[in-house]
């Protein structure tokens, strides 16, 4: 029985040890067959991603001057950019939510970083970071400051002294346009360039998409950028704008996405002949996408050249060479370059750009047919330039005439300090909102004062005393910006006026109205930006097309004290007798203080000068001679300088 029971328990082990391996092979045939299958259908699904992908890129509108790999290379890096975008603005909506307390973060990231810099042991940092309530000792301890608080401070950093305003070390000093008066030098760092980057620009790739949702093919871009005049410091540190340009490291990496060749951004001192090589390889390609630069003003500009020297183009993309008088204010090497980029003539393309300048007859650029801009690229998706505060009069001129129906698309608020705003929902128009970016600077506002009707109001106090925190603020309401930004500015009032019009989250929404300096201000009426330029439309409207150019001035030592306004019209018009009190009545129309103060008879009515053929062009040839840079350029509405002044009363026409 022993016997019996071993056997039995022996078959019944052997049974159960077969079953066990039996299962154990089931298993195995089920694993390999799930690893078989997942193999299987991991290739299918990649197939299938790839196979959507291939269509994706297939489907695209794309330009005829793209070879298969650079326009790979745009799809690729377009969606790169655009996953990233994505996460981005999640980032940025999350920070949003907690405004004030990322705020008080950044302040002390900055204060903690720069304690041991010469100007953080001045100013105290340290006790700052200790406290409490950081926001509250830094706003008691430091005061709000203007440019020539830092000038001291600037000049040791341009000696190459270390560690003065900032830990780290500082790659430039940005040079500002000096549209309000002097240019002043600010330092940049590192921080800066990549806030601008990772907080802005790719925020920028999401949200472009949803106000166009066809931005983004694989057309090429007129990137208007143009080499920088730098100088370099005793200290040896580079002096110069601050923008994105050619001699960035990053700008070659992105060349296949332009239509000018890389040599066509080596023009350097001559704003003209880069313009017009700009236009030309823009002119050639049909299927152009988009027109970019940093304001509204540039691309009107290349349009109005398009529109002026078409013939000459027409002719260089037929034949396949540069314009003699173009050509002979470059090197020889360069032109053969330029010229072995356009790769022979194209009759064609020539007699494209010579019907989109002569529409057919009827046509008007406001009529029933397309404009010229569609005419010339039927597929233009759009302008990318902001168009907001003084450059909003540029948009209205294109979209009213050479450039009708292209969106027009203000993405970034920024300055020479860093980076400031972006549009989370541009208009089409070019009219946009900014949301304050939480960690690309420590905000503060400056509340402005009403203009004073009264001969006590003092024309320079156009600031309450007390800035206040972006909880504190209004919807409706107008502020100067106080920033404390990533270069090393502390409490630093840029000069720009905006109005908040409300909130992302906690963030304020702002739109740009003016600069400080850009006040015409005699008595205390403070005609800003916005009120010169609704007078002066009321005169000579956008649609009309008449006018070039317009600026001003003060003439506070005439016995009366009154504007001086300088105006360029179109060619074969002239002012006439009646058109300066006409804008005179518009100016008190739009600014009542001002009218106040006419009634009364403190300020007189302003002059009105015209200025003949050339005169705004050869003002900014002079600022450019300076040192401005083309990109930044601004046409400054009231001149502060007496020599540009000067310039534009004396201008004689060209001779």
């Amino acid at each position: 029985s022993s016997q019996l029971r071993f056997s039995s328990g022996a078959c019944h082990g052997q049974a159960r040890a077969t079953c066990d391996f039996l299962q154990s092979l089931d298993r195995f045939r089920s694993v390999a067959m799930f690893r078989t299958w997942a193999r299987r259908s991991g290739c299918t699904a990649v197939g299938a991603a790839c196979a959507i992908e291939l269509w994706r890129f297939s489907s695209f509108e794309r330009s005829d001057f793209h070879t298969l790999g650079s326009a790979f290379h745009q799809f690729l890096l377009f969606d790169v950019m655009r996953l990233s975008g994505r996460l981005a603005r999640r980032k940025h909506d999350q920070d949003c939510s907690n405004f004030s307390a990322v705020q008080a973060e950044v302040l002390k990231e900055r204060l903690l970083a720069n304690k041991d810099t010469a100007y953080g042991r001045e100013m105290r940092f340290a006790d700052m970071v200790a406290a409490n309530d950081v926001v509250s000792a830094f706003r008691a301890s430091h005061p709000v400051t203007r440019y020539d608080h830092n000038d001291a401070w600037v000049q040791r950093i341009a000696a190459g002294e270390p560690a003065v305003m900032n830990a780290e070390a500082e790659t430039m000093l940005a040079a500002t346009s000096g549209t309000s008066g002097r240019r002043a030098l600010l330092p940049n760092t590192p921080a800066l360039s990549k806030t601008f980057f990772a907080r802005g620009i790719l925020v920028i790739f999401d949200t472009m998409p949803r106000a166009v949702p066809d931005a983004f093919q694989l057309q090429k871009t007129c990137k208007l950028a143009f080499a920088p005049s730098w100088t370099t410091t005793s200290g040896g540190l580079r002096v110069g704008p601050n923008s994105s340009g050619p001699k960035d490291k990053s700008f070659s990496s992105l060349l296949p996405l332009y239509s000018t060749p890389a040599e066509g951004y080596q023009i350097d001192h001559d704003e003209f002949a880069a313009m017009y090589v700009h236009a030309l390889f823009a002119a050639r390609d049909r299927k152009l996408g988009i027109l970019e630069a940093n304001f509204v003003s540039l691309p009107a500009r290349l349009i109005a050249l398009l529109q002026r020297e078409g013939e000459r183009i027409a002719t260089d993309i037929e034949l396949g060479r540069l314009d003699l008088e173009v050509a002979s204010r470059l090197s020889p090497a360069l032109v053969t370059a330029l010229e072995g980029r356009l790769g022979g003539g194209d009759a064609e393309r020539a007699v494209e750009i010579r019907a989109a300048l002569a529409p057919p007859v009827g046509e008007a650029d406001h009529g029933r047919g397309r404009s010229f801009a569609l005419r010339l690229w039927p597929n233009l998706r759009l302008i990318l330039a902001n168009a907001t505060g003084a450059f909003a009069e540029y948009a209205e001129r294109l979209q009213a005439g050479p450039a009708e129906g292209v969106p027009i698309l203000s993405t970034v608020y920024a300055a020479s300090e860093g980076l400031i705003g972006i549009s989370l929902d541009p208009k089409l128009d070019g009219s946009a909102a900014y949301c304050l970016v939480p960690r690309a600077m420590f905000y503060e506002f400056l509340p402005l004062e009403p203009a004073s009707a009264t001969p006590g109001g003092s024309s320079k106090g156009e600031l309450a005393s007390g800035t206040l925190l972006p909880h504190e603020l209004c919807v409706g309401e107008q502020y100067e910006l106080v920033i404390t930004n990533l270069g090393g500015l502390c409490r630093y009032r840029i000069g720009d006026v905006i109005r908040v019009v409300g909130f992302h989250h906690g963030a304020p929404l702002v739109e740009f109205q003016y600069r400080q300096g850009q006040l015409l201000n005699l008595r205390g009426e403070k005609t800003s930006e916005p009120q010169l330029a609704a007078a002066v439309s009321k005169l000579w409207p956008a649609e009309a097309g008449a006018l070039v150019e317009y600026s001003s001035a003060e003439r506070a030592e005439a016995e009366v004290p009154h504007y001086l306004i300088f105006l360029e019209l179109v060619d074969g018009s002239r002012l006439t007798p009646e058109m300066g009190p006409a804008l005179d009545r518009a100016l008190r129309e739009s600014n009542p203080v001002y009218d106040s103060w006419r009634r009364k008879g403190a300020l007189g009515p302003c002059h009105v000068r015209q200025v003949e053929k050339g005169g705004f062009e050869r003002l900014r040839a002079a600022r450019l001679s300076e040192g401005a840079s083309p990109q930044q350029l601004k046409v400054s509405r009231v001149l502060r300088n007496a020599a540009h002044v000067e310039l534009l009363w004396n201008w004689k026409g060209e001779q």
